[in-house]
């Protein structure tokens, strides 16, 4: 089983680049109804796929933006992001990195002041991986960035071997992910991820490589 892991596009919000804690929640609040910003990018063919957006307008257009659908994506709550709150009350104007990097802290701490904690998301990542891991078939799933953290690190834990994604994934971004089982153990490799080393793992991956 393979799937792929896309961290969903940059809206076409225009953000202030400093702003007060209630301007920064609703800033969140309107940016989850906006679509994807535009760009140039090269669709890669994902007929064999299903795919998997959260249900934000931005999330579904990524997949079609990104991808050459047989179908349309399944639209599942289970991939929503995490809107970020104001990590304090003040009405002083702070830089936007700031809020959404503090806004990220509280999220991983468990903070209540954030609308879900990290626990809470793993928790929907884990009935979203159940859900595709009994299918068992190959999969892209689009989804925001914290929400993509969870579940990357879930995979790790069950021994997907991952490729990609770094410390925080940037928009658009791809992490690949495939179960140990599809390692041929000649090498110490996956061998649907990277270039094989051993002529067993050369084969495999041949055979075996979208």
């Amino acid at each position: 089983m393979k799937i792929i892991l896309v961290r969903q596009a940059e809206t076409d919000m225009q953000w202030e680049s400093a702003c007060d804690a209630a301007s920064f929640t609703r800033a969140v609040r309107a940016a989850m109804s906006r679509g994807a910003a535009p760009v140039s990018v090269r669709r890669s063919d994902a007929a064999r796929y299903r795919v998997y957006t959260g249900t934000a307008r931005a999330s579904a257009e990524t997949a079609e933006l990104l991808f050459e659908l047989a179908e349309p994506p399944v639209r599942t709550p289970l991939l929503d992001d995490v809107p970020l709150r104001a990590f304090r009350d003040t009405q002083k104007a702070l830089p936007l990195g700031l809020w959404r990097a503090m806004g990220g802290v509280q999220w991983a701490l468990g903070s209540s002041r954030q609308a879900e904690t990290r626990k809470q998301t793993l928790d929907r990542a884990r009935q979203f991986l159940a859900l595709i891991e009994g299918e068992d078939r190959d999969c892209v799933v689009v989804s925001g960035g914290l929400t993509l953290l969870a579940l990357k690190a879930l995979l790790r834990r069950r021994g997907y071997c991952i490729e990609g994604g770094g410390l925080r994934p940037e928009p658009l971004e791809r992490i690949r992910a495939t179960k140990q089982s599809l390692h041929c153990g000649g090498c110490h490799q996956n061998c649907l991820l990277s270039e094989a080393k051993c002529p067993t793992g050369r084969n495999k991956a041949k055979e075996r490589r979208v």
